[in-house]
C-alpha cells in the first residue's frame, strides 16, 4: 500500500501466495483509516499495521491464524477475524500495537490498524483462504508499505 498525508484513504493488496504455485489469492485491502496512513504512523494509535523491519525486535513475518474468531459482536468487525500474531507488538520509537486481525471492513471505511476488506473482497478472501488453508494453522503474513 502506498502511504501518504492526504486524507483519501489508500488501499493496498493483500495476495495469498504459494512457494510452488504462486499468487493463489488477491484482494484489495486496506490498514487504518485516511488520516493515519502516513509514513510512521505505524507509531501511531489506529494507524496503519506496522512493517515488521519498523518493530523494536524486527520479525521475518507476523503469522495469520487459518482459524477464525467469531466476532459478530465487534462494532467494525461484525463477522470473524483472523488473529495477526504476535498479539502486541512494539515499535521502534517504543509504541505499542496490539489486538490486530484480518477482518470484513464492517464500520467507515478503513480500520484502527488491521488489516480490512470490502464485502465482496472478505468473502471471496475467506473462501481461497478456507480452501487453500485449512490444513495448516498459520501462515506467513509480510507487511511493507510504498513511499
Amino acid at each position: 500500500m502506498q502511504l501518504d498525508e492526504t486524507p483519501e484513504l489508500n488501499r493496498g493488496r493483500l495476495f495469498l501466495c504459494d512457494y510452488e504455485q504462486g499468487i493463489i489469492g488477491r484482494w484489495v485491502a486496506t490498514s487504518a483509516t485516511g488520516a493515519k496512513q502516513g509514513v510512521k504512523d505505524w507509531s501511531v494509535r489506529g494507524g496503519v499495521l506496522p512493517p515488521t523491519y519498523e518493530l523494536s525486535s524486527p520479525l521475518p513475518f507476523y503469522s495469520v491464524a487459518t482459524k477464525p474468531v467469531d466476532l459478530t459482536n465487534v462494532k467494525g468487525v461484525e463477522g470473524n477475524g483472523y488473529p495477526i500474531t504476535p498479539f502486541a507488538v512494539t515499535t521502534k520509537d517504543g509504541t505499542e500495537r496490539s489486538d490486530l486481525l484480518i477482518h470484513r471492513d464492517a464500520n467507515v471505511p478503513g480500520s484502527m490498524g488491521c488489516i480490512v476488506l470490502g464485502d465482496g473482497e472478505f468473502a471471496d478472501f475467506e473462501k481461497v483462504f478456507k480452501e487453500q488453508c485449512s490444513h495448516i494453522d498459520s501462515i506467513k503474513l509480510l507487511v511493507g508499505y510504498t513511499y
